[in-house]
């Protein structure tokens, strides 16, 4: 296990333990399951805050590889929904009652780069575009 996801894990039994309740930002990937509930299109593109407390999640597990497998419950009725969440889709444990958050700094990077490199791409494709458009004005005839 990375130490990061081990500091991580520290903090977020601590955080549970001592305040009630603690967050995770999680990445969207085909490796992390939200249960049959997935990921809504907007959280695929900007991420998913998962709460935990003390009544909305059952045989929470850490496996070695730092993978969070656990039932959480989901909506005002704290519908169960089976989770696996990958390690390196982990993106931030936070407490806004402890007013305390840890950011995985490599992750967030490789976030960063991924978004320039389509920002990139797009500029890319709109400049292919504009070279692709030929001004009339040259053939137009001049009326006298």
């Amino acid at each position: 296990m990375k130490n990061q996801i081990k500091y991580l894990q520290t903090l977020f039994y601590d955080l549970l333990n001592d305040y009630g309740r603690v967050y995770l930002i999680v990445k969207y990937s085909e490796k992390t399951i939200i249960g049959k509930r997935g990921f809504t299109e907007e959280e695929k593109k900007q991420g998913l805050i998962l709460v935990f407390n003390q009544k909305n999640h059952r045989n929470l597990e850490w496996t070695d590889r730092g993978d969070i497998i656990t039932t959480l419950g989901f909506g005002a009725g704290n519908r169960p929904e089976n989770c696996f969440i990958y390690s390196d889709d982990i993106i931030s444990v936070f407490s806004p009652d402890a007013r305390i958050k840890l950011d995985r700094w490599d992750i967030l990077e490789q976030r960063d780069e991924n978004q320039k490199d389509e920002k990139s791409k797009s500029e890319e494709s709109e400049i292919k575009a504009d070279e692709k458009v030929v001004l009339l004005d040259k053939f137009r005839s001049i009326k006298k």
